[in-house]
């Protein structure tokens, strides 16, 4: 589309065409999904359809409210967002996890809610309203600090996990909170942070023990609920959020030393990330028992080969717990390596998109903080995907607006609401 086309239809304009291509691709998918359901088993189930006609209906309204609001901001980030929910679903809705949730009509939320903490999120920051969220920082930094406490008193273990009941997570509002309260604090403290000798970090004395000592709470918090993942996420963030703040190479080297460290660290303190540790070096150890689910993972993505064996033709029940954690390996199994590279692009698309708006904040504060949001997703995203492929230790991590996990969804579409606001330009 060229640039006057763009210019004329305004960016409200552009992410609906984007939604209408999107969606269009998104039928065609379903349609050939639900081709196979019926010749398998000739019977047509409604309920399942209900989170796809939730999808069909809601993403057109929240387009007419930034429509309605006056939203000036970038028109290719809220197309990859609302993308990805559409490929999301349909991933889902082939492998039956609407079907299993028909006792729990909880379970065919998550997406409308999501689009209402999306739209909220929007409403925070858009227009210029985002810096007025600087004055939050120690406000979110206490809510993250609560959420954690309630995991820990409250909690209860669940596949090497911990969750509330209903198998609840808050513990994902954990990610954007913490990056509020970093945004907040790191712009205020700019010129410490950016101290260098020789090219390394130096900040001052009191600078860095302040840091260290907030940033240690929430970190031993998730050590002591055993969350590896969120750890590393979290500290990733950090690093990425310095890096932004002090334009410094050496916190990105010093902070991949440190989270490395880290993540080697734990496993001797942690059974659970010591067993994670072991199955990645080796699953062949094990493999009709820890290693089984890694194994039946990369056999699922190596028989997926180049085109991938079609939507509805893969098994993706053969590998464990394929809906959330492993999700990528069904995806590869069933549109091959070229389906998963677009889908990688999709997800670079929106990532770009994140950035691009951090460069065209007007504050340091709205700058870090759509930073930290953008680095929070794309962190997230390559510790999935790493892990499933063995790249990296299995951390837990979903794969954003992908993986399976109300939880995980919901506030995936805050972060990306707060990012669209952010993008802004009025």
């Amino acid at each position: 589309m060229s640039r006057k086309k763009q210019q004329a239809l305004g960016p409200v304009g552009t992410a609906t065409g984007l939604f209408l291509l999107s969606a269009l691709a998104i039928a065609c998918a379903c349609l050939a999904i639900l081709g196979v359901k019926l010749a398998n088993a000739p019977v047509l189930q409604v309920e399942p359809l209900f989170p796809l006609a939730a999808y069909a209906v809601g993403v057109p309204l929240a387009l007419l409210w930034l429509k309605l609001s006056g939203w000036k901001g970038d028109a290719g980030l809220v197309g990859a967002v609302f993308l990805l929910c559409g490929i999301g679903l349909v991933i889902q809705f082939r492998m039956g996890s609407f079907s299993q949730g028909l006792a729990k009509p909880a379970a065919l939320l998550p997406f409308p809610l999501g689009l209402a903490a999306f739209m909220i999120g929007t409403l925070l920051t858009g227009k210029g309203r985002g810096a007025w969220l600087s004055g939050a920082g120690w406000l979110a930094y206490l809510a993250a600090l609560g959420v954690l406490a309630a995991m820990l008193l409250l909690g209860r273990s669940f596949r090497g996990g911990t969750y509330l009941a209903g198998n609840l997570n808050p513990s994902e509002i954990v990610k954007p909170l913490l990056a509020l309260f970093l945004a907040s604090y790191l712009s205020r403290r700019q010129k410490a942070f950016g101290d260098t000798q020789n090219g390394i970090p130096v900040p001052p004395l009191s600078a860095l023990l302040g840091l260290v000592a907030l940033w240690g709470i929430p970190m031993l918090m998730t050590i002591a609920l055993k969350d590896l993942g969120l750890m590393m996420l979290l500290n990733a963030v950090l690093i990425v959020m310095l890096f932004a703040i002090a334009r410094r190479t050496g916190y990105l080297a010093i902070g991949v030393a440190a989270v490395t460290a880290a993540g080697f660290g734990v496993q001797f303190i942690s059974a659970n990330a010591r067993t994670r540790f072991d199955v990645w070096l080796n699953p062949f150890a094990d493999p009709t028992g820890k290693g089984w689910q890694i194994l039946q993972a990369l056999a699922a993505m190596y028989s997926g080969g180049l085109w991938g064996a079609g939507l509805g033709a893969g098994v993706p029940q053969s590998v464990p717990i394929v809906t959330s954690d492993f999700v990528y390996a069904a995806v590869a199994e069933e549109i091959g390596l070229v389906g998963c590279t677009l889908l990688l692009l999709v997800y670079a698309t929106l990532f770009s998109r994140g950035l691009r708006a951090a460069g065209a904040a007007k504050t340091p504060f709205e700058r870090l903080l759509c930073v930290g949001l953008t680095g929070s997703l794309a962190v997230q995203t390559i510790l999935n995907v790493a892990g499933v492929t063995k790249a990296l230790p299995m951390t837990g991590i979903t794969l954003p607006l992908i993986s399976h996990g109300g939880s995980s969804l919901i506030t995936t579409l805050l972060i990306a609401g707060l990012l669209t606001g952010l993008s802004d330009r009025k």
